[in-house]
């Protein structure tokens, strides 16, 4: 086996390796960012605040499913992008959002401390709007690096093949 057989070699299973990997499951910056943009000492709810959205702490595909997840998925907020979260959280407040319909902003209800998920006690609610789900989430936004290491793989596979064929 020739030096640059290994070479090729190594490189080439780096590179699988690469394009095989997941990207992470969660964004755990996303609640983290929410609290420090509106000052909050913490989030309503049971740490670590992913529930104001999703459906379980866990996140996942097609689990942003509260109210308020909905809301900032229609707002623009998209799965791994602060930016996009942040932007998502002025336009609910310049639009005065209300997700649960209860009379109360949805930003007011998060300084106040209250999910604004859940109507308060006794106020009226009127049906939530069901806004189709996106294949994203916090978490699921597909690697930018994962196309260009398939690409980088097939090419890295077609030299070690190309240098193979030439050698017999």
């Amino acid at each position: 086996m020739t030096r640059a057989y290994r070479w090729s070699s190594c490189l080439l299973s780096g590179l699988l390796l690469t394009a095989l990997a997941r990207p992470a499951d969660a964004s755990a910056t996303f609640p983290e960012a929410l609290r420090s943009k509106l000052g909050l000492e913490q989030l309503a709810g049971p740490a670590p605040g992913c529930r104001l959205c999703h459906q379980t702490d866990l996140g996942g595909l097609k689990t942003a499913t509260q109210p308020l997840g909905r809301s900032l998925l229609k707002a623009g907020a998209t799965g791994g992008s602060v930016p996009s979260l942040l932007a998502a959280l002025d336009a609910l407040d310049a639009q005065g959002s209300d997700s649960d319909h209860d009379g109360s902003p949805d930003i007011a209800e998060l300084e106040a401390g209250t999910d604004p998920n859940t109507a308060e006690a006794g106020a009226p609610t009127s049906p939530a709007e069901q806004v189709p789900l996106p294949e994203t989430g916090c978490g699921l936004a597909q690697s930018p690096t994962r196309g260009p290491a398939w690409a980088a793989f097939a090419c890295a596979l077609g030299i070690l093949f190309g240098r193979a064929r030439r050698r017999r």
